[in-house]
């Protein structure tokens, strides 16, 4: 293993290797010219490895170090004898920063990067040049810590087709040299000298130009075709480009010029060392990519940076970077008859072409230089090395929850308030579940959220481990935190199938009062195990034997939500009059899904049992979500003659209003005590006094005679006697919601439930750090490649 030295992430210079297969001649090895050349010249250490090529020269003239590694792009297992020697190269010249430019070369460098240590590995930045095609081969671009895309196309076909979090991906739009691509600085003679050697004799005969690899997707064929439509003007065309790299296409290319009789008219001039002469010699510049959209389109600034017009096809990056009739025009893809019926527009107006020239150079020197491009992409490098030194000291965690789905509860509402803070304070956060109401709300709040059904019962849900195992070594997770049974099976058959030193910190949270068997044990598989009541904590050790440390963590509520200060009256108002609540008389809510868990027939019985005639009932929950139990309750009321009295009022989405509603807020959860209770709480987080059972979670947040009542569970007749006695005395009733609100204030918020969440993280973390780092300092280092 060939591992260096931890060196100073955040460093003024850094030694940077850019990977590619070749450096001879296109938009990525372009770039990757400036780009070098543009370190080195500002002091960096700038190295290039490549399987060499026209460039190479010009390269080590600008004071970049070039390796030439001949087989580096070479689809043949020649190419794998590079993967330790680019992992020793790496370690020995302390790099900073591995910047992957093409499919096959970037699997060299991701293999040999990942077996690095990750604490003094570089930083991994790939770039997306082209509209690849959607496959496992090409998500090797998608690997790295900074995603570069070279147009907002690029950036919207990244995450269109790959499940990358949108944060890792930058928008680092092309640029020109703009010390070359100057007319000012292009004399007279070398223009002059372009035009004898392609034969160019007449001045006054325009020229129509397309530069770029002779190649079916540039469209030279479709460039033909609509010159053949044209022979009747006068007009010399330019085909730019190596003839010998697909000699096939050119002898098709020769062929259908030949038929046209257009011989004498149309050139393949083959390679040219001198574009900026060379686009000077043409009047139009044409760029008829057609069966596959330009990424950026670098001959587009390069034409207009020379003051030349061009026409380019309707599609990629090409829309980003000209301005329809301003620097030029759109044609219709692999659409001949379109480009021939602009052709002849252009060329109707000499003068035209001249205006359109000069806009288009003003408006590619604002927007588009290799300068901008180098000094966003050092940006981009600064910023993956600093969050990486973060990460590294584990200031910025990187955090996967899993859930079988964020629809409604509270383990849904946790996972929601745990992501949100985690976004606000630079954390990465990641959640996978089926799906769900709650979906939209938790992307909106900064975190990235994988649509994965790994909450079905069924074996097939098994099919998300590898899926899994790929995120977490890819998205280089610090905690996977699992919430609930079926995701914790598959969270932890992939976390089990991961290197001992490639694992994040396993996190369980014990939700409720699972049936003690094999299924529900995988709850207590965790590192570190999250209680969430005194009750929990107790289950847990009694029925599983827990001799490892588990933390208590009390739910909490969102004080900025649940607040009774903070609800807009119009809200009570809307829900009153929606729901038909009579002002006049006291209001009871039992809010909750729809289950016999919970206890609505318990309550629903007690209703009818009650003394005091004065109320009204409101059953919250989704009635679709079990309506074979919703129609039960819906029979009880009707024979407890409650019609006029109890409201199925269905889901509610501002459940602050609801409460606020409320005069008296029931929990009857019976057949299984509440692990917690988060109503309770939430009711008393808005003043409100709460009768609820007396087990579970419960007996940990309600204090009878403090700020509420305790019933025995699943007893109807003890439900009614609380009622009855919080109907009766109203003083009480305020007595007991102001002093519920107190000691939510004082022990229930979620911003003491996610601060004691992260520090538990940041815990687990630091020990599981602090092994690696023991383990690393007791390794032989070897520094030989």
């Amino acid at each position: 293993m060939c591992e260096g030295n931890s060196q100073a992430m955040v460093a003024k210079q850094f030694t940077i290797v850019q990977v590619v297969p070749e450096m001879d001649e296109g938009g990525v090895e372009g770039e990757t010219l400036d780009f070098a050349v543009y370190l080195a010249r500002h002091g960096h250490r700038s190295m290039v490895i490549s399987g060499g090529g026209r460039l190479v020269r010009q390269l080590e003239e600008s004071g970049v170090t070039h390796i030439h590694w001949r087989d580096i792009g070479s689809k043949s297992l020649r190419c794998l004898k590079y993967i330790r020697k680019l992992r020793c190269l790496l370690a020995r010249e302390h790099v900073d920063v591995l910047h992957l430019r093409s499919r096959l070369p970037a699997w060299i460098g991701y293999v040999a990067w990942k077996g690095m240590n990750p604490l003094t590995r570089p930083a991994l930045v790939t770039s997306f040049h082209g509209f690849y095609s959607v496959n496992s081969y090409s998500t090797i671009m998608t690997r790295g810590e900074r995603v570069i895309a070279v147009s907002d196309t690029i950036r919207d076909h990244i995450i269109s087709n790959y499940k990358v979090d949108p944060a890792r991906i930058e928008l680092i739009y092309g640029g020109y040299d703009t010390s070359a691509f100057d007319p000012a600085r292009v004399s007279r003679d070398r223009v002059e000298t372009v035009r004898r050697r392609w034969n160019l004799l007449e001045s006054s005969v325009p020229v129509i130009m397309l530069p770029g690899r002779i190649t079916g997707w540039k469209g030279q064929d479709v460039f033909v075709s609509a010159l053949e439509q044209i022979k009747d003007l006068p007009y010399y065309a330019l085909c730019v480009g190596d003839t010998e790299e697909n000699p096939s296409f050119t002898k098709r290319l020769k062929e259908q010029i030949g038929a046209a009789h257009l011989e004498d008219r149309i050139r393949l001039v083959g390679h040219c060392d001198d574009m900026p002469a060379a686009l000077l010699v043409a009047d139009l510049v044409v760029s008829a990519s057609s069966s596959q959209p330009e990424a950026f389109g670098k001959v587009a600034i390069e034409a207009m940076a020379m003051a030349r017009p061009i026409i380019a096809t309707r599609q990629g990056g090409s829309l980003e970077t000209i301005r329809e009739n301003e620097t030029g025009w759109f044609v219709e893809p692999s659409d001949p008859d379109d480009l021939a019926r602009c052709l002849r527009l252009a060329l109707a107006d000499r003068d035209r072409l001249t205006v359109v020239g000069r806009e288009g150079q003003r408006w590619v020197q604002a927007h588009f230089t290799a300068q901008r491009m180098c000094e966003k992409t050092i940006g981009c490098y600064r910023r993956v090395l600093e969050e990486k030194e973060k990460r590294r000291t584990g200031q910025i965690l990187s955090v996967v929850q899993m859930l079988p789905e964020l629809d409604s509860g509270g383990v849904e509402r946790g996972t929601l308030e745990i992501g949100r803070y985690l976004a606000e304070h630079g954390h990465r956060s990641l959640v996978i579940s089926g799906g769900g109401r709650l979906v939209k709300q938790l992307e909106a709040e900064g975190s990235t959220h994988f649509d994965w059904d790994v909450g079905a019962k069924s074996p097939f849900t098994i099919r998300y481990v590898l899926p899994l195992r790929r995120l977490l070594q890819q998205e280089q997770v610090d905690v996977l935190h699992l919430r609930s049974r079926m995701p914790a099976w598959v969270g932890y058959l992939a976390w089990k199938s991961l290197p001992k030193k490639r694992r994040p910190v396993l996190v369980t949270t014990f939700h409720g009062f699972y049936s003690v068997n094999r299924y529900s044990a995988i709850m207590t598989k965790g590192e570190g195990i999250i209680a969430i009541s005194r009750s929990i904590e107790q289950h847990i050790r009694e029925a599983y034997r827990v001799k490892k440390d588990i933390r208590l963590i009390f739910r909490g509520v969102d004080k900025d939500i649940f607040d009774p200060h903070a609800v807009d009256p119009a809200r009570v108002a809307h829900l009153r009059s929606g729901w038909g609540v009579n002002g006049a008389v006291p209001v009871v809510v039992l809010p909750g899904r729809l289950t016999r868990l919970k206890g609505q027939d318990v309550f629903v019985k007690a209703l009818g049992l009650l003394k005091h005639a004065e109320y009204q009932a409101l059953l919250i929950g989704d009635t679709e979500d079990n309506p074979g139990f919703t129609e039960e309750l819906r029979e009880l009321a009707r024979q407890n003659g409650l019609e006029d009295r109890l409201s199925f009022v269905g889901y509610c989405d501002d459940m602050p209003a609801a409460l606020l509603l409320a005069d008296i807020v029931v929990s009857a959860s019976s057949n299984e005590p509440e692990a917690f209770g988060r109503t309770t709480i939430e009711a008393m987080a808005m003043g409100k006094p709460v009768v609820a059972t007396a087990h579970g979670g419960s007996m940990e947040t309600v204090t009878p005679g403090l700020n509420g009542w305790l019933v025995r569970p699943g007893d109807p007749q003890d439900l009614a006697r609380a009622l009855d006695e919080a109907l009766e005395l109203p003083a009480r009733r305020h007595s007991f919601g102001q002093a519920g609100r107190e000691l939510v204030n004082h022990r229930f918020t979620m911003q003491q439930m996610c601060e004691e969440t992260e520090a538990f993280y940041r815990e687990l973390v630091g020990a599981r750090r602090r092994k690696l780092v023991d383990s690393i300092a007791r390794c032989p280092v070897e520094t030989r490649g």
